[in-house]
């Protein structure tokens, strides 16, 4: 069990940290502030009072407690994510990582659930419908999930 919660610890978030570092290295060269873990934070903390959806009508910046709660929630699920490869392929995964387990798990599972969880809780619509650009949405998101499942696999070898 302990080789297993070891294993799922350093591949999340050596893919979650990858995965963070190549958003701030393309947000900055798109212009853009970067992820926003704050409203993440607001969001997960709304479901722990019953709200499904981010609520739009409010303008506050978020609060330091909305970000930390945003930035664990961000690696809780990189974690989860990585957990899932030797839950889904059996525990002999973690001695002998393969690509396509990581493929489907972090970015198949990955760009599913951003796209039809995360976007539309936090207003974005089913498949980001409501952004201002869907199809530009749509394939960042890929790219940067590909990004995480190239990195969910470094961080399986890396582990062994």
């Amino acid at each position: 069990m302990m080789r297993f919660l070891l294993f799922s610890l350093v591949a999340g978030v050596t893919a979650t940290l990858v995965l963070d570092l190549w958003k701030l290295a393309t947000d900055r060269l798109r212009g853009r502030s970067g992820s926003p873990w704050g409203l993440v934070g607001r969001w997960v903390l709304g479901l722990a009072r019953g709200r499904a959806m981010l609520d739009q009508s409010r303008t506050d910046p978020p609060s330091t407690r909305e970000y930390a709660a945003g930035w664990i929630f961000h690696y809780a699920v990189g974690i989860a994510y990585a957990a899932m490869l030797p839950l889904f392929w059996g525990t002999g995964y973690i001695d002998a990582p393969t690509v396509w387990p990581a493929i489907i798990v972090g970015l198949v599972l990955t760009t599913f659930a951003g796209l039809c969880i995360l976007t539309p809780a936090m207003g974005g619509g089913l498949l980001a419908e409501k952004t201002p650009n869907q199809v530009q949405r749509i394939n960042e998101t890929l790219q940067n999930h590909a990004v995480f499942a190239l990195a969910l696999y470094m961080g399986a070898r890396s582990f062994g």
